[in-house]
Parts: structure tokens; sequence; C-alpha cells
């Protein structure tokens, strides 16, 4: 995808202009990206829960694809202005000390996403892939532009590039098994082939003082991009006194296989860190359901904190005719808001490179 095609992407919620946005895929991305438990869009749920695939209908059905778009401290025309071709990470060295002249007053973060896939009779098959680039601006740089880029910029002014993204392709499997009681039980897997990308580049005093190319960083190696394959493993069991109704009860282990698809930065502050866009997480949620009327989920994940992403998500779905409202919580990434109609869905708020993000957070 070159730059003409992240433009024509990104123009779409030019009308908007906001900054989160999730176009198509499931509901939970309205409801603070809760749902592990609920049943229901099953390609994107099941990639919260493969045991969701025990509980998908038998028929062959392709999902409405996803488009996720993420724009935070960028404008539009800044795009167009400022950043390269995605084949070399969306960063141009060429361009570093303009991008820290123009846009190094704050952190910013622009990136697009896609998905899409198909289920039968407990089998599903899907696609994903993701983009994110951050700029990370030090405090004296920070201060130079916000006083007007005026004069000599200060010695220790400092922009770090980074650009992360991968994609990967999924086979779930999902049943339903037959228990004593009331109470059912699903289990499910999903194996997923997994490849990530990763570049990082700085501008320091001297390149945007004379408006000369940044650098590639150290860990770089001499490559404009960094890049590694991975297999990966998701486990998920739901239980349920029905298909589509009533409460439900989940948990997953999030890569029980991690996809071994590691970088080691360099941070800002020129220390060392492992950028792991897979980490092992084990997660659990509830649900409940009732029909053509409102929805309910709460997740906690990573509940040991093994991955340092444990999180709160809780979302509500409210039924109007063939309307649906959503809105949602995410204790690291504030609130979210939705709606559904047919089939298709649209998300605000949440951070739809989710993983992306929290991988560059130093």
């Amino acid at each position: 995808m070159n730059r003409s095609l992240l433009l024509l992407a990104t123009l779409s919620i030019a009308a908007v202009g906001s900054a989160d946005w999730v176009i198509g895929s499931g509901r939970f991305n309205g409801m603070g990206r809760a749902g592990l438990a609920l049943p229901g869009d099953y390609i994107y749920s099941g990639k919260l829960n493969p045991a969701m695939y025990g509980l998908a209908p038998s028929k062959f059905q392709f999902l409405v694809p996803r488009f996720s778009f993420r724009i935070d401290g960028v404008g539009i025309g800044d795009l167009q202005d400022f950043f390269g071709d995605i084949d070399n990470g969306g960063l141009n060295e060429d361009d570093l000390a303009k991008i820290a002249r123009n846009l190094g007053d704050e952190d910013f973060q622009f990136g697009a996403g896609t998905g899409l896939g198909v289920y039968f009779n407990g089998f599903a098959l899907d696609f994903e892939g993701d983009a994110l680039v951050a700029g990370l601006p030090n405090q004296s740089l920070q201060t130079w532009v916000r006083n007007g880029s005026q004069g000599a910029v200060p010695i220790d002014s400092r922009l770090d590039a980074y650009g992360l993204g991968g994609y990967q392709v999924g086979i779930g499997y999902g049943r339903r098994l037959n228990t004593p009681g009331e109470m059912d039980v699903s289990i499910g897997l999903r194996a997923k082939i997994v490849k990530s990308y990763y570049t990082h580049r700085f501008a320091d005093a001297n390149s945007i003082q004379n408006n000369t190319p940044g650098a590639l960083s150290p860990e770089m190696g001499g490559e404009d991009t960094l890049s590694e394959n991975g297999f990966g493993l998701d486990f998920g069991i739901v239980a349920s006194a029905s298909k589509d109704r009533g409460f439900f009860v989940g948990a997953t282990v999030e890569n029980l296989l991690i996809p071994n698809t590691t970088f080691n930065a360099t941070t800002p502050n020129l220390t060392t860190s492992t950028i792991r866009p897979y980490a092992r997480t084990f997660n659990s949620g509830v649900g409940f359901i009732n029909p053509g009327k409102y929805v309910f989920a709460a997740d906690f994940i990573d509940m040991f904190n093994g991955a340092s992403a444990q999180e709160l998500r809780v979302g509500s779905e409210w039924i109007l005719g063939g309307f649906a409202l959503r809105g949602g919580y995410e204790s690291r990434s504030g609130f979210t808001v939705g709606a559904g109609f047919g089939g298709f869905n649209l998300a605000f708020g949440g951070n739809s490179n989710a993983a992306l993000s929290y991988a560059l957070k130093f």
C-alpha cells in the first residue's frame, strides 16, 4: 500500500474528524472491547474467544470486513505532507526534520488496519493486518516547537519515530459439548500464522536545525525494516445455558503458544526495551443477552498482569428495533461508543490498533 492508498483510506473519515474509528467488525469495539463471553459476530468474537465458534450457526457465512483508523496528534493533510510510503514503515527519513518542526509539540500516532473472514460448521478462517506509526518528541523539542520553532534548536532536541505492523492468518475451531445438567460448555482453539514488522528512525538537533535527513536507529543494523515470523495458538472456553440468550461465562488463554515475533528497540531515552506485539494473557469474562432488548459484558484482561496489560473492559448494547446502540469503557483507553444496523457496525473511541499502541508505549 503506497501513500495514495493510505490517504484514500483516511479521507473516508475526514468528514467526522475523529481519531479512532472501527468500521465493520464486531459489536465489541463499541462496547469497550468487552465480549469474550458473548456470542455473535462470530469471526470477531471468535478472535476474543475461539470457543464462540462452537456456538456459531452451521451455515457458511462471510462477515462484514473491518476497516480501522487511528489519527492522534496529526491531521489528514499531515499524512500527505510529511509521511512516506508504507513500504518504508510510513517514515521517510528525508522528512523527519520537517516532521519535527511541524509536529514536534506533542506525541503523535496514525495507523490503519483491516480484517475479514468466513466460518462454517464450527470452523473459521480469518485474516487481519494492522500498521501504526508513532512519533515521540522529547521535552526540549516540544517546548521549542510550542514557542514557534524560532531560533536555534536546543542541543538535546530529538524526535524518535517508530513503525510497527504485521498481519496474521487464523484458523479456528470450536465445539459445543453436552454436559450433565442445564449448563453446556464450548471449547475452541485458534491457530495463527503471524508476521511482524518494525522500524525506528530519529532526528537530532543537528538534522532539525539544518533540515538534513534523519537516521536509522542502531538496532536497525542499516535495514529500513526488520521482520519476524511466528506461530501462535489461542484457547478458549465458554459456559452457557443457551446458544443465544441468558448468562455466559468465559475464559481464554491468548497466545497459549506465543508467536516469536519480538524486537529489541532503543527507547527515546536510549535504553533498550523489548517490543512484543504478542504476549500470553489469561482472561475471563461474563456476558448477558436479553434478545431484542439489551446485552451486557464485562472482561478482566491479563488477570495476573504477566504481559503488563491488565485491564477491565465493560460494555452494553441497547436494541431499538433494527438499530443497536452501544457504549463501553476500557480502563487503559477510555470510553467507546458504537452503533449497528443490519449486521453493519461502527465504533468510535476505542484504540483501534490496541495491541500495537500498547507495544510502542515506553
